[in-house]
C-alpha cells in the first residue's frame, strides 16, 4: 500500500510562521497517519523541526527567480509520491510552484489557477492571518484547532526570583517604519526600573545600535540583543512579568507564551491584519505624539502588573 504524504509549504517571517503554527498542527492532527512533510527556508527548520509534528522537512533557498526554487524542489521532492499539498504561504511565488504539484495530480489546497481547492474569497487579503488560513483550510473539511500544543516550544517555568521585563524596541531594517521612537522606550524603562522591574532587552543584528544607545541610557538593564534564539525567547516570555515591544516578529513569538504582552502598531501596519496570537496579548496603536502615547502604554503597563 502506498505511503500517503502531505507537504505543508510555509517560509517567514518568523512572524508569519508563529501565526500559522494553529493551521500547521490542524493539519497534521487531521492526517495523524500520514507522513507529513514541510518545505520552507532556515532558519525556521530549527523551530519546526522540534515541534515533532513533520517527518522531513525540506530546505530551499529562494531565488529572485521563481523557476530556480522550482528546480530546487523537483530535485528534493519525489512530486509524484505526494498525495496533498498545503501552500500556507499563498503568495504569487509559492503559488507557482503548485504548477509541479498539480501536473502530477496531487491534490493542492492554496490560490491560483493550479490550487486544485482555491481560497478564492475575494476579500481573503483584508483577513487576519488566522482567519484567512481558516477559510482556506475549512475547504479541505479541515477545521483549526486554535491553541496548538507548543509545550516543545514554551517549557514550564519556575518562579524567578528577578522581576523583568522584554523589551522588545527594533524591528527589521527593511521596515524601519514599523518602529517607535526611542524616547518612549525611555520613558517605559524609567519606569520599569523605579518598579524595581529589571528591563532586558532583546532583538536581533539589525536592532544592536537601538539597544546599545538605551544602554548607555541605563546602564542596570540587561541587553541580550543578538544572544537569544527562538528557544530563548520562548523561555524568556514564559518568565517576564510583562513584554514590551514593536511589531516585529519576536512579539509573535512572545505573545503565544500568554504572559501580559503588549505590541506597538504605527500606521504603516495593520494589527487586524496581522496582530500577533495569545490569551494576553494586548495591541496600542502609536499616536505620533510620544508624551500621549508614552502615558497611555505606561498606565496599561500599570494595570498589567499591579497583581504581581
Amino acid at each position: 500500500m502506498k505511503e500517503d504524504k502531505i507537504l505543508i509549504i510555509k517560509f517567514g517571517g518568523l512572524g508569519d510562521v508563529v501565526l500559522s503554527l494553529d493551521a500547521m498542527y490542524s493539519i497534521k492532527k487531521n492526517f495523524n497517519k500520514s507522513k507529513l512533510i514541510l518545505l520552507t527556508e532556515k532558519p525556521y527548520d530549527d523551530i519546526l523541526r522540534k515541534s515533532g509534528w513533520f517527518d522531513k522537512i525540506v530546505l530551499i533557498k529562494r531565488s529572485l527567480f521563481y523557476f530556480l526554487d522550482i528546480f530546487q524542489i523537483k530535485k528534493k521532492i519525489d512530486v509524484t509520491s505526494l498525495s496533498k499539498v498545503f501552500d500556507l504561504q499563498t503568495s504569487k511565488r509559492s503559488s507557482s510552484y503548485l504548477r509541479v504539484f498539480a501536473k502530477s495530480g496531487v491534490y493542492t489546497n492554496g490560490i491560483g489557477k493550479f490550487a486544485t481547492i482555491c481560497h478564492s474569497n475575494p476579500n481573503r487579503n483584508f483577513l487576519h492571518t488566522s482567519d484567512r488560513q481558516k477559510e482556506q483550510l475549512k475547504l479541505s473539511k479541515i477545521d483549526i484547532k486554535e491553541n496548538a500544543k507548543l509545550n516543545w516550544l514554551y517549557p514550564r517555568i519556575k518562579n524567578n526570583k528577578t522581576r523583568f521585563a522584554l523589551i522588545v524596541p527594533g524591528g527589521s531594517l527593511k521596515r524601519k517604519y514599523k518602529r517607535i521612537p526611542l524616547e518612549v522606550y525611555s520613558n517605559i524603562i524609567e519606569f520599569l526600573l523605579a518598579k524595581k522591574i529589571k528591563p532586558v532587552l532583546i532583538g536581533s543584528v539589525d536592532d544592536q545600535q537601538i539597544c546599545q544607545t538605551l544602554k548607555k541610557k541605563f546602564l542596570t538593564l540587561d541587553n541580550l540583543c543578538n544572544k537569544t534564539d527562538f528557544f530563548k525567547i520562548a523561555e524568556l516570555s514564559k518568565q517576564a512579568i510583562i513584554s514590551v515591544g514593536n511589531d516585529t516578529g519576536p512579539m509573535h513569538l512572545i505573545s503565544r507564551g500568554n504572559n501580559p504582552t503588549i505590541v506597538f502598531f504605527t500606521k504603516f501596519s495593520d494589527s487586524k491584519l496581522c496582530a500577533p496570537l495569545g490569551k494576553n496579548v494586548s495591541i496600542v496603536k502609536y499616536s505620533c505624539n510620544n508624551l500621549v502615547f508614552g502615558k497611555t502604554v505606561i498606565e496599561q503597563i500599570q494595570r498589567l502588573i499591579i497583581n504581581q
